[in-house]
């Protein structure tokens, strides 16, 4: 009789674990693979695209952000205002070289004497921005902050005067709105002498007359550097389109219009509103900045 032989389980091979496990890895491994090249670049593509339609909105975003705050400073500036007229007999502040002068107001942009120190200038100091004026009103010097325009990159920093140091510009954006001299002192375009307005009550069209706004310029005194078109003028802003060399070709118009091409502006009533950029020949009605009657009502007015 033929003996019996046990078969081995894989025939006649013999039985090899290493192999086995080769093969179950292997098996695994091509399961389990990576992203091809193509997929990746499919990937990179379709966030590329929705970046591209997130970053506007957030841009956006941002922009109206920068605006709120703009819009909140201007109210918070006038609170201060008023508090300091109910002080001074319904007067604004201005200054005065003696009793028989002329009011005018500061024309310059700085706070303290130089970027190093805390001490707020003193009002008469011929390089004070307008704001020292009110600046117990608000604080301090820790007001500052208050007259910067989340949305202002550049003012005047005066290059035009060599016997100045450069001061960095952050120094100088804690004076990004400015006044128009007109506030306190007389014009004459409409062949009669319009003011001067140093009380708030002598203000005939507080709702129409510009107190202060967006501005590269901290004290407008006319066309040349605010963007109302006046008399004899046949462009706006054209003082700064020719400082503009001195910061490297900077186009200061964004600084008056400097929410998606916007100015936003405190009235003499209180109120805020902001009107657009049309045009550097096509400005705004300069009876804003003058006090008379407006041949244009302003928007939001």
């Amino acid at each position: 009789m033929r003996a019996y032989k046990a078969r081995r389980p894989w025939g006649n091979r013999p039985f090899n674990r290493c192999k086995l496990l080769l093969s179950m890895m292997t098996n695994r491994s091509r399961v389990t693979r990576g992203f091809t090249l193509i997929e990746l670049l499919v990937v990179i593509a379709i966030i590329a695209i929705l970046a591209g339609m997130l970053l506007p909105a957030l841009s956006r975003a941002k922009a109206e952000g920068q605006r709120a705050r703009c819009i909140s400073n201007l109210h918070q500036i006038y609170i201060g205002v008023t508090m300091y007229t109910d002080d001074n007999k319904e007067s604004i502040f201005y200054l005065r070289d003696n009793g028989a002068s002329p009011a005018y107001l500061p024309n310059d942009g700085q706070w303290t004497a130089n970027p190093n120190v805390n001490t707020i200038l003193a009002v008469t100091d011929p390089k004070a921005y307008w704001a020292v004026g009110y600046a117990s009103y608000y604080g301090g010097v820790a007001s500052r902050q208050l007259f910067r325009c989340p949305g202002a990159k550049k003012v005047d920093e005066w290059w035009d005067d060599t016997s100045r140091p450069h001061y960095p510009h952050d120094f100088w954006l804690n004076a990004s709105y400015g006044v128009c001299q007109y506030l306190v002192t007389a014009s004459t375009f409409e062949g009669v002498a319009e003011g001067p307005h140093t009380k708030m009550s002598q203000f005939l069209n507080p709702t129409s007359t510009v107190f202060c706004q967006d501005s590269a310029e901290q004290r407008m005194e006319g066309g040349e550097d605010s963007p109302a078109l006046f008399p004899g003028s046949s462009e706006i802003l054209t003082q700064w389109t020719g400082l503009s060399s001195l910061y490297s070709g900077y186009n200061f118009t964004w600084e008056w219009f400097r929410h998606n091409r916007r100015c936003e502006t405190l009235w003499v009533s209180g109120s805020v509103s902001s009107f657009r950029f049309q045009g550097m020949n096509k400005g705004v009605d300069y009876r804003w900045y003058t006090g008379a009657a407006p041949k244009e009502t302003p928007p939001g007015n």
